[in-house]
């Protein structure tokens, strides 16, 4: 917070303030004994956010000494005391104003009889078209909009802006809000917190008297934007939204993510253009997935990329336009594109030079005709690294990292890594960054450990203050608020803080959090919050760590009474914890005896490079990427562990953090195999034969694939509730052959170690059969995965089913995750 003080109050003044004991004046008690002793004044067109401020104002003088201010709209003459609330001629009269303020930021100054709370105050107009609910764009908007481009692309402004309006408060999230902030501060330094959503989250000062001090201040905030995604401004919950605006959050108009993808989804551009879409290792393109990736090598994609670009630009008039690439990044594997990857850069740096080609391709032709506009592209992916053949960003590109900051990792070398990341990516811009933080994979992903990263959070903000212009914080989802409040409000409200003042003591704010938040278990709630912090990556995999937080908690929960308002708002992280609970019970279970292993092939290592230039993903497994090493795998019967009728072999690699799978299944000669379909994500996969991977990391558990004679796929994730299983796409590559007697099957499966897209690839450390092993590989620390291999042969009259790891005579389901076999490179 840059904060720029002109007369502060004496010490002599501040301790008749807080003993008390009133200055020798009536006039200069705001409120006296109860007694309003002021007015509030507005202009009579004032702005949105300024009748917001008005009202916030008066509701919490009342609610702090029982007195209420009334709001008029110039002076009365009946008040000693006028408090001007946003611009207006009497405030002017008293030499107050905004001018020269950025967005958001505020003066507070006072004068004999008067206090000034004014800020920068703007309201948003929405273009039309747009939409007032996501049917209306569907239904009526969207033929609107193509009609006025003239082109079938998708609309992110227009269809979707509806969400970041709130009806019933009457405000916009990209509404300025200066004065409101001005009016959040004051109440701030009166003592007022807002914790959490809602009368619980809040700390109301008791006192009955509050003087008129001498003030003058300028604030801004440290972070221009301030994003964050839940709650929802728009939320009907009206506690939700308010929380938004007293946190100090706004939004940045414009379009900030993936947004290729608005060209790419409309349906009619995937039939009539699929020259535009990536090409796979199997030759077809990808212009039938749920997110689909350009050949960033087309010259018809750059074209229809600009041309959309220019229209937002000039219909809507967004200051930014997104070129980044969609989720679940595929390199394209044309001629044009196959060799502009490179793959020596690692997980994080392969495509760092094709995507960046393209972005500044974009943003050059951009530039000719937009010269004040912004193009934007996310460090993310395969494309995280700085390109190593662009000495500069053209000077109207703007860069945003993915966790440009950590966001759980308390270690040095995460947040030496991250800061050294922003620096590299300064040197090719001469804008700040933006960074955008995903917790969003914490609890909605079957997660259960306690999230608490205060410390972390303020050491990250500190580090890149002077670096970032923008933080888009994306939280775990639940409709419009806070996915479990009870806890969860912790992490944004720390991240608020320090968006407008970074400098300040973590300490210091966690310890009047703690006393005010949790009365008597403020000891021992700190001492359960710093311990989760601290101990994160091991909470529910280490059964003594688990169960020394679980006592801290029941310690603070003990501490409590629960009818108090501090026992309710432990009540809320207790519910949160049941999960954990009964994980502590099963924390690594002891799994059967005898059950099987595979190792993995490194391909990686140099023995092996002829090998490597083999490889062809046509199905026929009979290169030497296959063949060099004869170690493989075979599938029982899935109950008596017996040598089947048709056997099932298999093979696998591990390649540039790939997972790579070949796999032959015997059949009857002369007899095809039975094809339940040959589309992916078609449930009648399982009416025909099938192969099945079950996988389960060092990071998640757990992942299902499944794969039939015709290539068609289904993934799904099992480590979520039932109704997101589909939201994950692995992003293999498939290719299958069927021959006499035969079929067979070859598998790209690219792995991360970063959680920060979730939603694609398999997420997990590259698997150790211990932990010397991976500390002597200089690969990392990551300890062996678990997986199962079956094959069933549905639609026949035999339905034989095998497994590479039996389930015993008493199976009755493929997912016992306790019979999966480990599986590990060496």
């Amino acid at each position: 917070m840059k904060t720029y003080p002109v007369l502060s109050i004496s010490f002599s003044f501040l301790w008749l303030i807080l003993s008390g004991i009133a200055p020798a004046k009536a006039e200069s008690w705001i409120v006296e004994e109860g007694r309003a002793n002021a007015e509030i004044v507005v202009a009579e067109k004032s702005t949105r956010s300024v009748r917001i401020a008005a009202g916030e104002l008066q509701t919490y003088l009342k609610k702090i000494t029982g007195a209420e201010l009334s709001i008029v709209t110039s002076p009365t003459g009946t008040m000693p005391i006028k408090i001007f609330v946003g611009e207006s001629a009497a405030a002017r009269e008293k030499g107050v104003d905004a001018k020269g303020l950025s967005r958001d930021s505020f003066r507070i100054v006072s004068g004999s009889d008067w206090l000034a709370l004014i800020g920068e105050d703007r309201d948003f107009t929405p273009v039309e078209p747009w939409s007032r609910n996501h049917n209306q764009w569907k239904n009526e908007k969207q033929a609107e909009w193509e009609k006025l481009a003239g082109h079938h692309w998708n609309n992110p402004v227009g269809s979707s802006i509806y969400k970041w309006y709130n009806k019933n408060l009457d405000f916009w999230a990209y509404d300025h809000r200066g004065s409101l902030n001005a009016v959040y501060a004051f109440l701030r330094d009166l003592g007022v917190r807002w914790y959490m959503p809602g009368e619980l989250g809040e700390i109301l000062p008791e006192r009955t008297s509050i003087a008129l001090s001498g003030i003058d201040k300028t604030v801004e905030p440290e972070f221009k934007v301030r994003g964050i995604s839940r709650p929802l401004p728009g939320s009907p919950d009206n506690d939700d939204a308010m929380w938004y605006l007293r946190i100090g959050a706004n939004k940045q108009y414009g379009i900030l993510h993936h947004g290729q993808r608005h060209v790419l989804e409309h349906p009619l551009q995937r039939s009539s253009h699929p020259e535009y879409y990536a090409m796979l290792g199997n030759g077809k393109r990808d212009n039938e997935g749920r997110t689909p990736n350009a050949c960033l090598s087309s010259e018809g994609f750059i074209n229809e990329m600009v041309a959309f670009s220019r229209t937002m630009f000039d219909h809507y008039d967004i200051p930014i336009i997104s070129v980044m690439p969609h989720d679940g990044f595929i390199h394209c594997q044309c001629d044009r594109c196959r060799d502009q990857f490179s793959p020596e850069r690692g997980a994080e740096g392969q495509s760092s030079d094709y995507v960046w080609k393209f972005v500044v391709r974009v943003a050059n032709e951009l530039a000719k005709t937009h010269p004040g506009k912004k193009v934007f592209n996310g460090a993310y992916s395969t494309y995280r690294l700085p390109p190593q053949t662009i000495d500069k960003l053209p000077d109207n590109v703007l860069i945003q990292i993915t966790n440009g900051r950590p966001i759980r990792e308390m270690d040095d070398e995460t947040h030496q890594s991250r800061a050294e990341l922003r620096r590299q990516w300064l040197e090719k811009t001469s804008h700040p960054l933006s960074v955008t933080l995903n917790y969003t994979p914490l609890t909605n992903r079957g997660e259960y450990r306690p999230q608490y990263w205060p410390h972390v959070i303020a050491r990250g903000l500190k580090d890149c203050a002077d670096e970032v212009w923008r933080e888009d914080v994306w939280l775990s989802s639940d409709k419009g608020g806070l996915h479990h409040p009870g806890m969860s409000h912790l992490n944004p409200f720390v991240i608020s803080r320090f968006w407008w003042d970074a400098t300040q003591d973590i300490d210091q704010l966690l310890a009047e959090y703690y006393q005010l938040f949790y009365g008597p278990a403020a000891h021992t709630m700190k001492a359960f919050i710093e311990y989760s912090e601290i101990h994160y990556g091991q909470l529910g995999t280490d059964g003594e760590i688990t169960k020394e937080a679980i006592r801290l908690f029941d310690e603070a929960k003990a501490a409590a009474p629960p009818q108090s308002v501090y026992g309710k708002r432990i009540k809320l992280v207790d519910e949160y914890l049941e999960t954990l609970r009964s994980r502590a019970t099963q924390i690594r279970p002891n799994r059967p005896e005898g059950l099987p292993s595979f190792r993995l092939i490194d391909m990686e290592k140099e023995k092996w490079s002829d090998a490597r230039e083999t490889l062809q993903l046509d199905g026929k497994i009979d290169e030497a990427f296959w063949t060099a090493y004869s170690l493989q795998g075979n599938l029982r019967d899935l109950q008596s562990g017996e040598k089947p009728k048709y056997p099932t072999k298999f093979r696998a690699r591990w390649w540039n953090d790939n997972l790579y799978l070949a796999i032959h299944c015997e059949g009857e000669p002369g007899t095809r195999p039975v094809i339940g379909t040959d589309r992916n994500n078609d449930p009648a996969i399982w009416h025909g034969e099938h192969l099945e991977l079950l996988i389960e990391t060092d990071q998640h558990a757990y992942y299902q694939i499944v794969i039939n004679p015709a290539g068609a796929l289904v993934d799904l994730d099992r480590g979520v509730k039932k109704e997101k299983w589909h939201d994950w796409a692995s992003q293999a590559e498939v290719a299958t052959h069927i021959g006499d007697g035969f079929w067979s099957v070859e598998m790209r499966l690219p792995t991360t170690a970063s959680d920060e897209d979730p939603l694609h690839n398999i997420v997990g450390h590259r698997p150790f059969r211990s932990k010397k092993e991976a500390l002597a590989s200089g690969k990392g620390t990551s300890l062996p995965w678990y997986f199962n291999l079956y094959r069933k042969r549905a639609g026949t009259e035999d339905t034989e089913t095998t497994a590479f790891s039996p389930l015993g005579p008493e199976a009755t389901s493929f997912h016992d995750t306790l019979k999966f076999g480990e599986l590990y490179v060496q």
